[in-house]
């Protein structure tokens, strides 16, 4: 008797975590394919834009992929709107969409990295820091190469993630 007691509760428990969970779901960016369009437009002129009204299941990476074409943009309407927490949204919650420029993605070159040398195909020795990837990059350009140089060495060694320091690496060519 006590341990069906006990079975009913924990099932309980179970439905009601899953209906709370539910109710503050956070969106990861760019997993919806589902791009909404603003609703009104917004007179202020100090901001400019429009007012859109949240739906369910709308993230902010969503509702800046509809109105901008970048999910980039997200930041701005979190901004325009004071979000203290952009992660959660109401449904039917106002936010305003600023006018603003498209941002994109862009790639920052780093400057305080040394330059790694191109190792040519061949014989290579390990050096402290070497990986199967970082040495496919340095050796073809591309780090996916490194299941080639790896089937081209399994005689030496069982675990691609467990290379030695003055370990010889046979680098085949590619073809």
């Amino acid at each position: 008797m006590f341990l069906g007691l006990v079975i009913v509760v924990v099932a309980v428990g179970l439905v009601f975590t899953y209906f709370e969970r539910k109710r503050g779901v956070v969106s990861v960016p760019g997993v919806s394919q589902t791009l909404t369009k603003p609703t009104e437009t917004v007179s202020n002129s100090e901001i400019g834009g429009t007012v859109y009204v949240v739906k369910k299941g709308d993230s902010l990476w969503e509702i800046a992929m509809s109105n901008y074409g970048s999910g980039y943009n997200w930041v701005d309407i979190a901004k325009a709107n004071k979000l203290s927490n952009p992660g959660i949204l109401l449904t039917g919650q106002k936010l305003v969409i600023p006018k603003v420029e498209v941002k994109t993605a862009v790639a920052a070159k780093v400057t305080n990295k040394p330059a790694q040398t191109k190792i040519i195909t061949g014989n290579y020795k390990v050096v402290r820091g070497d990986s199967l990837w970082k040495i496919a990059v340095r050796t073809y350009g591309d780090g996916y190469q490194w299941v080639k140089i790896w089937n081209n060495n399994r005689s030496k060694f069982r675990d691609p993630n467990k290379l030695e320091i003055g370990m010889e690496l046979a680098l085949p060519k590619l073809q």
